[in-house]
């Protein structure tokens, strides 16, 4: 079943910034072909309760963002590409953009991907890298989980390479964040003294002191949607909200289950360390898209199908649910991601979050993770780029697919 909280939306062409042929990224659409949509509040805030946290009460949730509430590819892309186009067509220069973790990953990425093949492209991580010896650590406001941190190494490479550097999260409301994090780069960088420094959002709420203040430690504000900084506290507070559930038993016979694919491949390229945004699309096309392709048996057509991205992992699962979506195989496709963020459930009609369930994270054992507003499919791809070690999660996350009447379940290692 779908919530019945969505709002019916308006659905806009898509602007793809960059040309498939034969997997392989070949140029940047140019910016006059890009959809310059506008999107209401209504399309792009919906009001959530945080659940047992006491920094801020309430969460605005994205319908369209593909994270914690199930969307179409196109819809999604659609919107970040209009913030990226908008972005494009100001700062056409832009070589390099960092995305923070975790809700803003896929937002950043496509912010480089419309900046073109050549951008590069690094997201800020909770997780633990063997691989980065040097870090840029700082705080984030309002997150149940505060700590950052930004692969110095990644983030210096790319730095020479550009004059503009676009920073990319999904809201920004006070911008304490992007502070912290400009004035611990500027210490071990004090070469971004000289870039211009541009702070992007889908929604931005900060009042005009905080975007002076952001303004006078020379960093620009653009985003998608601009709203008043408005505390929704007691507005969240008619809600009575559970919290997420754990697991479901498993009441279906294994015998109904016709097929569940496990697909181990190497781990390539990581947008936590750094990527070339052009070369980072072609691996993950490239290497995944037998599943995509016309011929592909792995997920029958007539289908209604979910593709999950994991935690900070958003991107190549989305790249993966568009190209499903467009090849017109399936009913429908949806995409949306496990996330480490506690939110409340109910099940009023104005409220976005109707279910939940509480599941191990793909990156930590003993983690819990979760994942909302779930609802019967098909087939199901996860797409990850945790180590393979953690079968528990797979267990976990199969199970729970199952038991919403999956019947084939395909895990991708990106």
């Amino acid at each position: 079943m779908e919530s019945q909280s969505l709002t019916k939306r308006k659905t806009f062409d898509t602007h793809l910034a960059y040309v498939v042929k034969g997997s392989s990224v070949m140029n940047a659409v140019p910016v006059e072909e890009c959809s310059f949509a506008e999107y209401s509040q209504q399309q792009l805030m919906h009001l959530a309760k945080r659940f047992h946290n006491t920094k801020r009460t309430y969460l605005l949730v994205d319908p369209l963002q593909g994270k914690h509430i199930p969307v179409s590819p196109r819809d999604c892309l659609t919107m970040l590409r209009t913030l990226g186009g908008r972005l494009q067509a100001e700062f056409p220069e832009t070589k390099l953009v960092v995305g923070f973790a975790e809700t803003a990953t896929a937002i950043g990425a496509v912010v480089a991907e419309c900046m073109g093949v050549g951008c590069s492209y690094i997201t800020t991580t909770r997780e633990e890298v063997p691989e980065v010896s040097s870090w840029i650590e700082f705080q984030e406001e309002h997150s149940h989980a505060t700590e950052q941190k930004l692969s110095a190494d990644g983030f210096a490479a790319a730095l020479e390479k550009t004059e503009t550097v676009i920073f990319v999260d999904d809201e920004l409301s006070t911008g304490k964040t992007l502070v912290n994090m400009l004035e611990q780069l500027k210490q071990s960088f004090p070469q971004l003294n000289e870039k211009r420094v541009v702070a992007a959002s889908i929604i931005n709420r900060m009042s005009d002191e905080n975007i002076m203040r952001l303004a006078d430690r020379g960093m620009i504000c653009r985003e998608l949607l601009k709203i008043d900084n408005i505390d929704y506290t007691e507005t969240v507070n008619k809600f009575a909200i559970t919290g997420a559930s754990d697991l479901p038993a498993n009441d279906l016979d294994d015998d109904c289950i016709k097929s569940a694919y496990l697909i181990k491949d190497e781990c390539g390229r990581s947008p936590r360390t750094g990527v070339v945004i052009g070369e980072y699309i072609n691996d993950v096309l490239a290497r995944h898209g037998f599943i995509t392709s016309a011929d592909s048996t792995m997920l029958p057509a007539g289908r209604d199908i979910v593709v999950i991205g994991t935690e900070e992992c958003m991107y190549a699962g989305l790249l993966i649910a568009e190209q499903l979506e467009q090849s017109g195989n399936y009913d429908s496709v949806k995409f949306h991601a496990t996330t480490r963020s506690p939110i409340g459930i109910c099940t009023d009609d104005d409220y976005p979050i109707f279910n939940g369930y509480k599941l191990q994270s793909f990156y930590e054992k003993g983690r819990q993770t979760y994942l909302y507003d779930l609802a019967r499919y098909d087939s199901a791809v996860i797409v990850t780029d945790s180590a393979p070690d953690n079968m528990e999660a797979v267990t976990e996350l199969e199970a729970l697919l199952r038991h919403y009447g999956c019947r084939e379940i395909i895990v991708e290692r990106i």
